[in-house]
């Protein structure tokens, strides 16, 4: 090879620019973390505020965000500079960040929702709506499982850092209150200073140190023409597949989503000792790691939806022994690590050939835009998943021993549901990458 031409990277583009989407991933899901996690208690915890208050503060919020994420789409498909497209985004997450820090010190609600649900639901989803499109926009169609099961594998050490700063904060800055424990002020400022800065650092990072593809793309068009092709049924109909999959992603995450808004809840509930928990979620998280590495791989090989069956089934014999599980006075510990590793890979791991699906559906001039719809159906399946979840769970209040745990066995309805869905959809990995799958 001449010295002069450029190197041909494993995956297409070099380990450091796979490493910074990886920590543009990581510090997202910090943030996202402690956004959806404590901005809430500091009302609680804090100014001492009703649930209501707390509710109106999220529902404006969700409001927002699914508001802007396809706005900034649109704008950032339609950006010409010499940055690219996706980089003049990226440094707008460092109001978010500030805003996050800032909302620690707030002494009125008012303030609080400003900062919330409008600063900081406006300046993240920038900052989203530039780093999501990275991998379809920098990695080739053959290797973007790959890229996304090591991206995701950094991007899950967010959720990790932050479960180990939560049990730092209950350590250190808790106080009594009734008949239970609440974080300080100086707790959430600890908590909402380190997210924040992690986000304001990985922003900055992102900026100076993604590079585009030069590309040539469509000359770009005034918002309002914009907006009127994202409702234009002809227009979507162009994208028919890209619909098909959503669909079924909408019905797989619905499912998961009757779990998710009560899961620190039921882990609690299981009355494990700290050390357990620990034993519990470090050899489960290595496990959910290499599978994450193990799916990107077969992803690239064999095409995006050949092993969602055998995934889904496997997941789903995880969600439907775990309550059994919880009703036992003593858990043994020796069944929960599997169980919760195939649940983990059903919620998770799941993600690597259904984002990369997601992303080959994308139309290369209209990605941003296009990410910004499916957000919107990702947060529809939650919303489905909580309410769905809460009547269950009330339910079955006084009928069973752990009326939590019992929301598990109701998810692989939805996983297994979804499947046909899935199926229907095309695959878009091209023939001449595919590997033939030999059944022993």
């Amino acid at each position: 090879m001449n010295d002069l031409e450029p190197r041909r990277y494993k995956y297409g583009i070099s380990p450091f620019t796979i490493g910074v989407i990886g920590f543009l991933y990581t510090g997202a899901l910090i943030f996202s973390y402690f956004e959806s996690n404590f901005l809430n208690t500091y009302l609680d915890h804090v100014l001492e505020l009703s649930p209501l208050h707390i509710a109106v503060m999220v529902s404006l919020s969700a409001f927002i965000g699914l508001t802007f994420l396809p706005l900034w789409g649109i704008i950032s498909d339609n950006t010409r500079t010499k940055y690219g497209r996706r980089r003049p985004f990226l440094p707008l997450g460092i109001i978010a960040g500030a805003a996050m820090i800032i909302y620690a010190f707030s002494e009125a609600y008012v303030w609080c929702v400003i900062l919330d649900a409008v600063i900081i639901g406006i300046f993240s989803n920038a900052l989203y709506a530039g780093q999501r499109t990275l991998v379809p926009d920098l990695v080739d169609i053959e290797y973007r499982g790959r890229v996304n099961g090591i991206v995701n594998i950094l991007g899950s050490l967010g959720i990790v850092i932050g479960i180990a700063m939560t049990l730092i904060a209950n350590e250190y800055f808790t106080t009594p209150r009734g008949t239970g424990n609440i974080i300080t002020q100086e707790g959430h400022i600890f908590l909402l200073s380190f997210a924040g800065g992690i986000f304001i650092i990985a922003a900055i990072v992102g900026f100076l140190c993604i590079r585009e593809k030069p590309e040539e793309f469509p000359p770009k068009k005034p918002l309002l023409i914009a907006l009127k092709e994202m409702f234009n049924p002809s227009e979507l109909k162009k994208h028919r597949e890209f619909f098909k999959l959503i669909l079924a992603i909408t019905v797989y995450k619905s499912g998961l989503g009757i779990i998710m808004p009560y899961l620190f809840n039921f882990i609690f509930s299981l009355g494990l000792e700290t050390i357990e928990l620990v034993l519990v979620l470090g050899t489960a998280a290595p496990l959910l790691f290499i599978s994450i590495f193990i799916l990107g791989k077969l992803t690239d090989s064999y095409g995006r939806k050949k092993f969602l069956i055998p995934i889904t089934l496997l997941s789903s014999l995880g969600f439907i022994t775990l309550p059994f599980l919880a009703e036992s006075r003593a858990i043994n510990l020796y069944l929960l690590i599997p169980v919760i590793t195939l649940i983990l890979v059903g919620a998770l791991g799941i993600l690597i050939p259904l984002d990369t699906w997601s992303q080959d559906l994308l139309p290369d001039d209209k990605r941003a835009q296009f990410f910004g719809i499916l957000n919107i159906v990702n947060t529809l399946s939650q919303i489905v998943g909580a309410i769905l979840g809460g009547i269950i769970a009330t339910a079955l209040i006084g009928k069973v021993l752990n009326p939590l745990g019992w929301l598990f066995a109701f998810v692989p309805i939805f996983l297994i549901s979804a499947l046909p869905l899935f199926i229907r959809v095309k695959e878009t990995l091209p023939e001449n990458f595919q590997k033939d799958l030999k059944v022993l």
